[in-house]
């Protein structure tokens, strides 16, 4: 038999990130616990609102099961005498386990026969179970940040106001946080406060609709989307879909109701993106569009149903009126004098103590930036004004209000003050991608630039002793290395990472090996081809080469062509005997093919000979899988050399002949590490 189990921990407004924390981690928590006492359940879930974080099992059996664990004892022959009686180690185990003789039977342990009993556990009534775990459950919930309230010495992340916990129809009584659970469940703040009390775990959810909260996100979410599917029928409007804004605005209301309202269209001068900004970022309002251009309406969900709901509209608008009236003063403001004619405030703007100024990076990014248009056939002229831009709207008003606009204000301020549109749109993709997954800067000139940004600030931050450890990242060094190899191999730019920073450190004002950088990279690296690739296949392409990312993908991607093919899984095992190179003391380059005398090491000389020419081809032309196929099609001669029966004894007596054998293998060994260690590979096989 089973039942429902509803837990509710009862807080003050809890933030989005806790509650979604608390969807990922809680459930599983619970089963950790469940699991341990033997406790069966058919599922595990969650709901929050913003004042509450509820647990929902469903089908939670209501007796645990049964245990039964096998005692060992001592050996037969020491519990029993010849005659079979007893001895006092015997007695010993027999008092242990609870059971007479006849009750025992025996098990093999180490190889001898052992005198064994089974210990039976009857399963205890859940419901006792469970009022033991939930307080360690509730003690165990992981919050970025708890707070302790009133003289309190324990701690949550808001204040708990009460706990409802119901198994079925029954209470679970516990007490956790100077509460004591029981059945009472509160309704919204400000509608129904007064709530009720749960009769059933199964009413929970209707309960809470009844006091005027949808406990449900998922119904929540659906909510909103109805309405502002119905808004825009209604108003002829295009939502601007914000998938991250709509997933905040359900964790922010109990009942949404969702209200329509306008602004004034003359905000419209101002840029999009700022408005955006201001109406989703700091309002958390959904924005629209009006035949293709964004449109002077926004729409907002309200907590609840209210009587005047224009009332309310009216403050949101008044808010959001006074954010845009301060950002067409920025924009206005900030046009006076030209982005370059911030250049004295950038001399004075500390970038870090060890690296200068702002204007000094700048420098070394605009020195970078001629490097890379060289590299990559972009201009060096809107290169060299690009980087000169490209932070100069740091010390804007809007930016300093809006900080998120960083590079999106830098292109309007460009382009308003008339700049080529590539050099404007470049100031705003240098910063891309701000984060996994996201767009790479779709110009050539904003690659340049984002790739001279992010060399500068993995140099710079590596010579100041900025590493990242564990989960401390102050300066974003593992997301800098990140988008520098992003742009790197999705738009096949084949650069060595040792020349591009060893170029960025000279450029430095202290010290920094530009090996180490490269190291922080090459660990990236691993982390980026890790989502696709075996650890293995990644370490022995690295250990061949991991100087060119582009290099390192297309071996990759050949050897992930082929890894499911018998012909290479046939080389990689054989590679295996190819150990006896490392008892060769010095091993010669040359073969001599005067001295091969064996069928086998004929066919594989003649092979090597005919394979190689090729592959060196298609290698040069960077066609790896090509020069891998031919690679592999050696398996055959290299099975046949290595035959117990018919095959070539490397390690011949004669030195003349062992030492042209053990050239022939290193030529082959040669050969493959042009494209991967087939010694790292062969840990696979």
């Amino acid at each position: 038999m089973s039942e429902r189990l509803i837990v509710e921990l009862f807080c003050e407004e809890i933030p989005v990130a806790e509650q979604r924390r608390f969807s990922e981690e809680a459930p599983g928590l619970f089963m950790t616990l469940l699991d341990a006492e033997r406790v069966g359940f058919e599922s595990l879930s969650s709901h929050t609102t913003p004042r509450r974080l509820t647990l929902v099992g469903e089908g939670i059996e209501t007796m645990q099961e049964d245990l039964e664990t096998e005692l060992v004892g001592p050996p037969v022959d020491v519990a029993l005498t010849p005659d079979g009686q007893l001895t006092k180690a015997g007695e010993s185990f027999l008092r242990k386990a609870g059971c007479g003789l006849d009750q025992t039977h025996r098990a093999d342990k180490g190889g001898r026969e052992c005198l064994a009993a089974w210990l039976r556990e009857k399963g205890g009534p859940s419901a006792l179970v469970l009022s033991r775990i939930l307080p360690q459950w509730i003690a165990r919930l992981p919050f970025s940040k708890s707070m302790r309230w009133a003289d309190h010495t324990y701690t949550f992340s808001r204040p708990l106001r009460g706990i409802a916990a119901v198994f079925g129809d029954q209470i679970v009584p516990f007490e956790s946080h100077g509460l004591s659970s029981g059945r009472h469940v509160s309704g919204h703040r400000f509608v129904s406060p007064e709530g009720g009390e749960l009769a059933h775990a199964r009413d929970y959810e209707d309960l809470l609709a009844g006091h005027s909260v949808i406990v449900d996100s998922r119904r929540r979410r659906e909510l909103i989307l109805e309405e502002l599917e119905a808004a825009c029928v209604r108003e002829n409007l295009e939502w601007i879909r914000d998938e991250e804004l709509l997933d905040e605005v359900v964790c922010l209301v109990e009942h949404p109701t969702l209200v329509v309202g306008h602004f004034n269209p003359d905000f419209l001068v101002v840029p999009e993106s700022v408005i955006l900004s201001a109406m989703r970022k700091h309002q958390r309002y959904f924005a629209f569009r009006s035949d293709g251009r964004l449109a002077p309406r926004f729409a907002t969900a309200l907590g609840t149903k209210l009587k005047s709901p224009p009332a309310a509209l009216a403050g949101n608008q008044r808010v959001l009126s006074a954010r845009l009236s301060d950002a067409r003063f920025f924009w206005d403001e900030d046009r006076k004098s030209p982005l370059e004619a911030r250049r004295s405030r950038m001399e004075n703007m500390v970038y870090h103590q060890k690296l200068g100024t702002m204007w000094d990076r700048i420098g070394r990014i605009s020195n970078m930036a001629g490097r890379f248009a060289a590299r990559m056939g972009v201009d060096p002229v809107l290169a060299a004004r690009a980087a000169l831009l490209c932070k100069m709207d740091l010390e804007t008003q809007m930016v300093y209000e809006f900080p998120d606009l960083q590079g999106d204000m830098g292109r309007a301020y460009a382009l308003a003050q008339g700049e080529d549109p590539a050099v404007a749109e470049a100031v705003r993709e240098h910063y891309w991608p701000r984060f996994a997954g996201d767009q790479l800067p779709a110009t050539p000139l904003g690659r340049v630039l984002a790739l001279s940004d992010k060399c500068d600030t993995l140099c710079g931050g590596i010579a100041a002793g900025l590493r990242p450890t564990g989960s401390a990242d102050p300066f974003a060094l593992r997301r800098a290395a990140l988008g520098f190899l992003r742009i790197l191999l999705e738009n096949g730019l084949d650069f060595s990472l040792m020349e591009v920073f060893s170029e960025s450190c000279a450029g430095l004002p202290l010290p920094c090996e530009p090996g180490s950088v490269k190291d922080f990279v090459v660990d990236r690296m691993r982390s980026l081809f890790g989502e696709n690739h075996a650890k293995e296949m990644i370490e022995s392409v690295l250990a061949v080469d991991s100087d060119r990312p582009v290099g390192v993908a297309a071996r990759l991607a050949a050897l992930s062509g082929l890894a499911q093919t018998d012909g290479f899984n046939q080389l990689v095992k054989l590679y295996r005997r190819m150990n006896i190179l490392k008892k060769a003391e010095a091993v010669s380059e040359r073969i001599r093919p005067e001295v091969l005398e064996h069928p086998a090491e004929k066919a594989l000389y003649e092979a090597l000979e005919r394979v190689s020419a090729g592959c060196s081809t298609m290698l040069d032309a960077g066609d790896f899988g090509g020069a891998l196929r031919e690679m592999v099609s050696l398996w055959k001669e290299v099975d046949e050399f290595f035959h117990e029966e018919r095959g070539v004894r490397v390690m011949a007596d004669d030195p003349a002949l062992r030492e042209n054998r053990l050239a022939l293998l290193f030529r082959l060994d040669a050969l493959l590490r042009r494209v991967a260690d087939f010694k790292i590979l062969a840990a696979l096989a």
